[in-house]
């Protein structure tokens, strides 16, 4: 049984360790080519492709159009083509939105973060599995001690 414990805590943690895979994996997004998006700016109110909304992000080149139908892709537009998007969503009634400059939010520090969590429980769980053990005391020696032999009587 001492040896069970160790088996088990092995196979939790690999549990948990196949369990964070996927929470880090990201859904894949829908893209466009900016070729496709100027037609469906011009498109005419009854087409399901129709732009009815768009956020740009200028740091990025990115530029998220809302279509008719629901659907929200992702266009990258070329640098040179940016006062040429907008004028365009300006001249159909498309007033975009702009994201705000965000500060840099590095995953490296996430990553970083979960790890020092999970060495944490990681220790806190030996620490408490060997905290748990009663160390066997000592047996005080009961016998007299013998007298050293006498060198004179030889």
């Amino acid at each position: 049984m001492p040896r069970l414990r160790p088996l088990v805590a092995l196979i939790a943690l690999l549990g948990l360790l196949a369990l964070s895979a996927p929470a880090l994996a990201a859904a894949p997004v829908p893209t466009e080519s900016y070729a496709s998006l100027l037609p469906q700016i011009d498109a005419q109110k009854g087409d399901p492709k129709r732009v009815v909304a768009a956020t740009i992000d200028k740091a990025r080149h990115h530029i998220r159009v809302t279509l008719a139908d629901g659907s929200r892709p992702l266009v990258v537009y070329p640098v040179a083509q940016d006062k040429f998007l907008v004028d365009t969503l300006l001249h159909h009634h498309i007033r975009p939105k702009y994201t705000p400059a965000k500060k840099v939010h590095h995953v490296l520090r996430y990553i970083a973060a979960g790890v020092v969590a999970v060495v944490l429980l990681i220790g806190a769980g030996v620490w408490f599995y060997t905290r748990g053990r009663e160390h066997e005391p000592e047996l005080p020696n009961t016998q007299p001690a013998a007298p050293p032999p006498d060198s004179s009587t030889q």
